[in-house]
């Protein structure tokens, strides 16, 4: 009897563990079944389409608040919360940001750095039936800049949602455990649409009127005034500028900035890590100019100094402006850094590859013609080779460079061992020559359009060169 019991016991239970299993799979397949339900759109007429971006609603379900103005995106890579949507939003949710070093490319190129990443779990519905609903968690990228839309939903929540979007349509559909949503885009104005060329020569007509001088000592410096004010109006508003035309700044000079007990840049730096100094990167010529004359009148204003054998250096980023001009993407201004992290926002400028860059032109940097003068003749064939490292960044510099270094070669030529090298006595007269050349070296410049240029030519048995000469001043 009892093993009976202990049977019928096991029986019982491989029939409720069967059971089991078969609701499972039933419920895999049924979950299977409700997302390969068919999407489809009914056939367009040629002339019944929509041009509009879709922009929908949707709701943020930690809080309940629907959110108008989101714009669905298929091109975009990454969904985005706007600035002025985000600081709407409640402090509990806004607290969630995280820190991100991400930064997003726009359409022309142009790069963004968000303030950070914020998960929202949101919510699409049906327009006529609210049980036709789905929620995803979506990680949003919250830009600074403010928009016409409020969001932006792009691939990633399309993907999460099943979202499958018809411009043609004005709508998009998604399929849920109860059937398949639909919602259609709301009506808005659109942002970018077929421009009259009579209109758009009018508005660069009325920009350009709209650009008033306020301070006559920089005329080069213009205000815009809006073009939809009136006359009256704008007049007034011109007046107010010239008023307070002394609170602007108009030169580096007038940057004056915050007082330091009122506030201060501080920089939350882990003290345990590392200092970075970031290796030296070349610039074209017309970047290094425009970095020289920025730099030289920040110093001149007090608000960059020079300093020397900084533990933490950067490189200089240099950002084109739509004018074509360019800008330096750093620098405190306004607000002074705090003197113990002032040496943490140094930065590389001026000097490159053995050059220091001057308003007059291009010469030696003084501290590579130090090296080689205080250097002892050379006793080793590394040392030899150091030598000429070192004359190889001031090559341009020096006349007849490489016959007056052939003496130096001449002493490696065959030099397999090191206890086979010998410094002779015309390497030695070389070196000291080479020594007393350096204290008279030329500056290099670049042409003025118009003057005549000398071109010298020097050939000797070994080696020939040549320069172009340009002469100034009787110089």
């Amino acid at each position: 009897m009892i093993d009976k019991g202990i049977n019928r016991g096991i029986a019982v239970a491989m029939q409720a563990n069967a059971q089991k299993r078969g609701r499972k799979r039933k419920s895999a397949k049924m979950y299977q079944n409700w997302q390969s339900a068919p999407i489809s759109f009914p056939k367009m007429q040629s002339d019944d389409f929509s041009e509009m971006p879709i922009v929908v609603s949707c709701k943020i379900a930690q809080t309940g608040i629907t959110i108008m103005k989101v714009h669905v995106d298929n091109g975009s890579s990454v969904d985005i919360v706007y600035g002025q949507c985000f600081v709407q939003l409640p402090e509990s949710i806004r607290t969630s940001l995280q820190p991100t070093a991400a930064s997003l490319t726009g359409f022309v190129g142009e790069s963004s750095l968000p303030m950070g990443v914020l998960p929202l779990n949101v919510e699409v519905f049906d327009e006529d039936d609210d049980s036709l609903v789905r929620q995803a968690w979506l990680d949003f990228y919250v830009m600074r800049t403010s928009s016409y839309y409020n969001m932006l939903l792009g691939r990633s929540a399309l993907g999460k949602f099943g979202i499958v979007p018809s411009t043609i349509h004005g709508m998009i559909k998604f399929v849920t455990h109860k059937g398949v949503a639909m919602i259609s885009s709301v009506s808005i104005m659109p942002i970018c649409t077929a421009v009259n060329v009579k209109s758009a020569v009018q508005e660069t007509a009325d920009v350009a009127d709209n650009m008033v001088v306020v301070n006559p000592e920089y005329p080069d410096q213009k205000i815009k005034v809006g073009c939809n004010v009136s006359a009256d109006t704008k007049k007034h508003i011109v007046k107010l500028l010239v008023q307070y035309m002394d609170d602007f700044a108009w030169c580096e000079n007038d940057m004056t900035g915050v007082s330091r007990h009122i506030a201060e840049h501080k920089l939350n730096v882990n003290p345990a890590l590392k200092p970075v100094v970031q290796k030296r990167r070349g610039m074209a010529p017309d970047r290094t100019k425009w970095l020289y004359e920025e730099v030289t009148k920040l110093v001149a204003a007090g608000i960059l100094c020079e300093v020397q054998y900084q533990s933490w250096i950067a490189n200089p980023v240099l950002v084109k402006k739509p004018d074509g001009s360019w800008r330096m993407s750093r620098g405190y201004h306004q607000i002074p850094m705090a003197r113990e992290d002032a040496d943490k926002s140094a930065f590389h400028t001026g000097k490159f590859l053995g050059y220091l860059v001057t308003e007059q032109g291009i010469q030696a940097n003084p501290k590579k013609i130090a090296a080689i003068e205080n250097m002892t003749a050379p006793k080793t064939v590394k040392e030899v080779q150091s030598l000429t490292g070192m004359l190889a960044a001031l090559m341009r510099f020096l006349s007849k460079a490489t016959e007056k270094q052939l003496p130096f070669f001449k002493t490696l030529k065959g030099c397999l061992k090191q206890k086979s090298f010998v410094w002779t006595s015309k390497a030695e007269t070389a070196f000291q020559e080479m020594k007393k050349l350096l204290k008279t070296l030329p500056m290099l410049t670049a042409p003025v359009d118009g003057e005549t240029l000398y071109l010298y030519i020097s050939v000797a048995n070994e080696a020939f060169g040549l320069v172009l000469v340009a002469e100034r001043d009787k110089i």
